[in-house]
Formats: C-alpha cells, structure tokens, sequence
C-alpha cells in the first residue's frame, strides 16, 4: 500500500511538471484571487458576513453576467478582485427587472458596491474588463450581507 501512494505521489508530481507553464501561472492567479476574497472579509463593513463568492475568467473588453439570490431588504456589499494583470474591472449590480442598483465604474481593478436588496433578492453583477495586460484576465467577486450567519 505504501508504494502505491508513492508512486501516485509521484506520478503526480511528474504530471504537474508536465502541464504548460500558462496553465500553471493561470493556477497561481486563482489561488492569489482566493486569497484576497479571504482578505476582503477584513475590510468589509463591521456586521457583515460573507454571503457567496466566485472566480470568473474575462478575455480584455469582456463582460459576464452572475445571477445571485440575497437575503431580501438587507444591505449587501459586493466587492470585485482581479489578478495582477488587470488594470480596470467594472461592476454593476441589477435587480431582477433590470433596475440598475449600483455601479463602480472608477479607472481601477477593485470595484465596491453598496446597496439594499429589494423584496426578491435576486440580483444580476456584472462584471467588465475593461482592461487588462494579457489576453484574458481572471476576476473574482465576494458577496457580504448585514446580519448573522
């Protein structure tokens, strides 16, 4: 039992030296956009907790569309993050109608959006790359909401 490990191990780590080098850099930009979705629990506003977050890959000048359900009528804060290749991301915060409830639209890749949910909760983010030194850039967005876990 203890070669079979071993040689998953090692058959592992030889296939890990076998991928492209763009797959394992992309790899690291995930593991970097996690962390600061982490990290974004400290800045967010005092009462808030973390609700739902996810990474997204945008090509330069691309645009994605996430549906989300909330808690209704609370406050939320959702904060966008982009991999250090990105040099502006958007993001734009719609209720089920299509109303736009918020927007950050400034020159910088750390988009905040402060809003209350309406009475069905269901939102539509938005997220723009607006630019971006590679081809495509990864994104991340974190969810907080007002109350208690």
């Amino acid at each position: 039992m203890v070669s079979i490990k071993h040689f998953i191990a090692t058959g592992s780590a030889a296939g890990l030296l076998l991928l492209p080098l763009p797959a394992m850099g992309q790899n690291v930009h995930i593991s970097r956009l996690y962390e600061q979705v982490l990290e974004n629990i400290e800045y967010t506003k005092p009462g808030f907790y973390l609700d739902s977050f996810g990474v997204v890959r945008l090509n330069e000048g691309g645009t994605t569309r996430i549906e989300l359900d909330v808690p209704t009528n609370t406050a939320v804060e959702i904060m966008g993050d982009c991999d250090e290749d990105c040099i502006d991301l958007d993001l734009g915060i719609y209720n089920a109608a299509g109303k736009l409830l918020g927007e950050d639209r400034y020159d910088d890749y750390y988009p905040i959006v402060s809003f209350v949910s309406e009475d069905d909760g269901r939102l539509t983010l938005e997220l723009d790359l607006v630019d971006c030194d590679a081809a495509y850039c990864y994104t991340a967005y974190s969810v907080f909401v007002e109350g208690t876990e």
